[in-house]
This record gives C-alpha cells, structure tokens and sequence, in this order.
C-alpha cells in the first residue's frame, strides 16, 4: 500500500512525484527539504556496491530537468513578456525579453530564425549572449535530449564522463531513457541532484515554475532513485 504524507497541506503518495504540480512554491520548498532530509539519511545508511553493472548508488539521488528554451513559446498571447530586447552579443538584434531571460537560466536557446547559420544563442555571462551552432555542456560535449545530464561538481560520488542508469518508476514513464551520460555542471545543481536534459521545447506556461519547465513533460522531481556508475 502506498504511503501518504502531509507537506504543507498537501497529501503526497509515494508515487507518482506528479504531485508536485499542485503545489504552492512555499509547499515546494517544504516538499524539497523534506525529501532531502531523507535523501542524506539514506546516504548515511546506504553503501555503494560493486555490481556486475558498476556502482550502484540506491536512492541516492534525486533527479530534475533541464532544457533548450525554444524563441517560439514566449510570445505576448501566452502571457511571456514579448518585448523585443539586444544585449551586447546579439548584433543589434532583438528577441522577447523572457526569451532572453530563459536562456540566461538554460545556458542556450533555440531560435525561430538562424543568424549567420546559427541555430542557437547561449548565455556568456556579464550580460552578453552569443550566436551558437549547438547547445554544450560545460566540457563542450553536444548536449543529447535524453542521453546527456548534469551534476554538481561538489558530487561525491558521481564524476564527469560517467555514463550511468538510473531506475525510477517516474523516470521511466516520461523520460523514455534509462541511460545517461554526465557531460554537463551547474552551479546550482545540489550534491546530491541530477538535471537531466530534456532536448529543445517551449516553456510550459508563463506563470511561476512553468517558465522554468519545457511543455513536453511534467517532471519536476523524482526521488530515491538507484543510479549505477559504469566505469
């Protein structure tokens, strides 16, 4: 039977992690430090095991997403601050301010017309952007949607270049892939996180946590996941 517990106000079973959906930022929040909380006490009782897969880390880890914003879902008629906005970088040209705003956050954007045959604009820093051909990691890799994912570079046990599977129930039903490869870091990615690349799409909505959500899919976390390391 599955157990249900109270964050906040709101009755979450164990699965799906959909629940999170319903819930205010402030029952977010509560939700996260709680799943946390028990995330680091298993880590205290669990121990990483040789398998004849590799290194298996069972619910260790959580799991987020992450993708390539698209120019053609921030639009004034989906509620997106379309104002057409430059930055140093982008030659003069303008594109919705929200656009821009995502992929200061998402690190790369896809346009709706390329600009000297480049597809992309990415986030430089300093406030500048840059034309691009595809969307990287941070060591350069081409971000594959599905296959390339991110940690935090202060991950214990997880290491760049790791190509891992990670078992989930929610995972499975929405992510269509089970295999992954690490080729990316942030910043704020947690020790103890793994942002998974979705690929290139809209924002799912304008307001609140949609803007940071592509349309395609409706993760926003999965819990106590197993995670084996292949080295």
């Amino acid at each position: 039977m599955l157990a249900a517990i109270i964050v906040s106000g709101v009755a979450r079973a164990e699965l799906p992690e959909r629940a999170t959906d319903s819930m205010s930022d402030d029952q977010l929040r509560a939700y996260r430090k709680e799943r946390l909380a028990e995330l680091r006490r298993r880590m205290e009782e669990a121990t990483p095991r040789e398998t004849p897969n590799g290194v298996l880390y069972p619910g260790m880890f959580f799991c987020t997403v992450y993708y390539t914003p698209k120019e053609s879902g921030f639009t004034a008629e989906r509620g997106f601050d379309a104002e057409p906005t430059t930055a140093p970088g982008l030659k003069g040209r303008t594109y919705p301010r929200d656009f821009l705003a995502a992929v200061k956050k998402e690190g790369f954007g896809r346009l709706v017309s390329p600009v000297d045959g480049l597809n992309y604009i990415r986030w430089v820093g300093d406030g500048s952007y840059a034309y691009a051909k595809v969307p990287l990691g941070r060591r350069g890799e081409v971000l594959e949607p599905r296959r390339s994912c991110a940690i935090s570079g202060r991950n214990s046990f997880l290491r760049q270049h790791d190509t891992i599977t990670i078992k989930s129930p929610a995972l499975d039903a929405e992510m269509g892939s089970t295999e992954w490869f690490v080729c990316d870091t942030g910043g704020g990615v947690h020790p103890l996180q793994i942002d998974l690349y979705w690929g290139e799409d809209e924002p799912r909505g304008a307001v609140g946590r949609q803007r940071a959500r592509p349309a395609g899919t409706w993760l926003e976390y999965a819990f106590e996941v197993d995670v084996t390391a292949k080295r």
